[in-house]
């Protein structure tokens, strides 16, 4: 039977630990960046995708464009005005 090294698997095992934080730390990262909705009455209704869609995607406001595709629910990622 060969030898086991014990520094290689240790080394692997550390870099695999490393791997999960940094994917983790992205992941975390990527859902966090989302903007908080601001504090007007348009956001006080952030119940439906519709509502949101028929400002930031059919322009009936003057509010920005969504600069991403659409989602099943806008609050996932954006948190909704305290």
């Amino acid at each position: 039977m060969a030898k086991k090294n014990t520094g290689q698997r240790n080394f692997f095992r550390f870099m695999t630990l490393i791997g999960v934080v940094v994917v983790g730390g992205l992941g975390y990262s990527f859902l966090g960046a989302a903007p908080k909705l601001s504090d007007t009455d348009f956001h006080k209704d952030t119940s439906s995708v519709e509502t949101c869609l028929k400002c930031h995607v059919h322009a009936e406001t003057k509010a920005p464009i969504m600069p991403h595709r659409q989602m099943g629910s806008c609050t996932f990622c954006h948190r909704p005005a305290a």
